[in-house]
């Protein structure tokens, strides 16, 4: 069950309101057993997330299936895959709270994913290849 930090969410509206800088979105995701990176649920949360970034004009820079966690400190939490979701601005990860999209994909959210957190950067400058 996702929580949603509501401290976080203001930080957003305050930095939307002001600099509105891009931000990226580095989400680590534990999936249900069997479904990534092919499963039904998966190819369709996929499918229902890639639509709501293009409205805002965000985009997936790269996604990465984990292969291991060699240093821990504290519970263990075992990954499936790191996302990096960039957003032109503050305001653009906001405007997708209000997509069309947002219930089909927090449906297909909620079935498949175990455990996920979300950390949140400045995409001034985002690493890529």
């Amino acid at each position: 069950m996702d929580t949603i930090r509501p401290e976080e969410i203001e930080a957003i509206r305050r930095e939307a309101a002001g600099e509105n800088r891009p931000v990226l979105m580095m989400n680590c995701n534990r999936y249900v057993s069997d479904q990534f990176p092919n499963g039904e649920l998966y190819v369709r949360w996929r499918t229902v997330n890639q639509q709501m970034l293009d409205t805002v004009d965000g985009k997936i820079l790269w996604t990465l299936p984990v292969q291991g966690q060699p240093l821990i400190n504290g519970e263990l939490e075992p990954l499936d895959e790191i996302l990096a979701y960039w957003y032109p601005s503050h305001q653009a990860f906001l405007d997708m709270a209000t997509s069309d999209l947002k219930d089909e994909n927090m449906e297909a959210r909620k079935e498949l994913v175990e455990y996920a957190v979300i950390h949140r950067v400045f995409g001034d400058n985002p690493p890529l290849l």
